[in-house]
């Protein structure tokens, strides 16, 4: 018995007040279990891996390296993160951009780092990595900003998996992605129930409504992709505020199945 097999016995929706599109596969088996993994979903900050992966492709093209500095907007924007409250902050390295946008998943420093990589980069980084309903279209919680960021459970497993297998960037650059990934600070739903031992390298969305997480989880390397993107949610909670809810405790339980299955 592999480990879709293992993981479909498990699968469970239960309790959730919403529409849950799911995708996950054992890296090296790749026999994909897939519920509504093609539901086009508004992406919220899952996004922010592919915009990662196309900004470090930059740095391996040598357009920009990751200790040079970029600009911050003059007007930070809402929502997560932490550079809007420091507006004496007008230029930061590459590297840290990157480090604020996901593992605190900081808004501005992601409209930076959309500004100095460019949604033709992006876009063609997801087209590469075999993404077939994602779109970047806007920087994040900009007012004036037209276009979707959209994508599905499947695209999001796309990408996690391409970066494991080191076919979305050369191994340093690898390796310094998943570095960033592991220090995720939002842990309430794929890593939430992992046993000790147990890793995750994953990348939270949230907007009311809506929850997301897309990750890797292993032991002592990536085997398993998981993706789950969650919404329509009506439960008080998620329409009101940005974190907990049923959806993350069905999440986290999905990550917990889908680590036993790697057994």
């Amino acid at each position: 018995m592999g480990f879709a097999e293992r993981l479909r016995a498990e699968l469970a929706f239960d309790g959730l007040p919403g529409r849950a599109g799911f995708a996950a596969w054992d890296l090296d088996e790749q026999e994909p279990v897939l519920v509504d993994a093609e539901q086009v979903v508004h992406a919220a900050s899952t996004i922010k891996v592919l915009i990662m992966i196309a900004a470090l492709r930059a740095v391996q093209e040598g357009r920009i390296g990751l200790d040079e500095y970029v600009e911050l907007p003059a007007e930070r924007v809402g929502g997560f993160g932490i550079l809007r409250e420091l507006l004496s902050v007008t230029r930061i390295s590459l590297r840290d951009v990157i480090t604020l946008m996901i593992v605190i998943s900081d808004n501005a420093a992601t409209n930076a780092v959309i500004d100095a990589v460019g949604f033709e980069a992006i876009r063609d980084c997801a087209a590469d990595l075999g993404c077939t309903a994602t779109r970047v279209e806007r920087r994040l919680m900009d007012p004036n900003a037209h276009g979707r960021n959209e994508t599905t459970a499947l695209d999001q497993a796309r990408v996690l998996d391409a970066l494991a297998r080191g076919a979305a960037l050369p191994p340093d650059l690898t390796e310094h992605a998943l570095e960033v990934l592991s220090k995720q600070q939002v842990r309430d739903r794929l890593p939430a129930l992992l046993p000790d031992g147990a890793q995750c390298w994953n990348k939270t969305g949230e907007l009311l409504g809506l929850r997301h997480d897309v990750g890797l989880i292993g032991a002592d390397r990536p085997q398993a992709v998981v993706a789950v993107l969650v919404d329509e949610l009506t439960d008080e909670r998620s329409r009101t505020g940005y974190r907990g809810g049923p959806a993350c405790d069905v999440i986290a339980a999905l990550g917990a199945a889908a680590y036993r299955a790697l057994a």
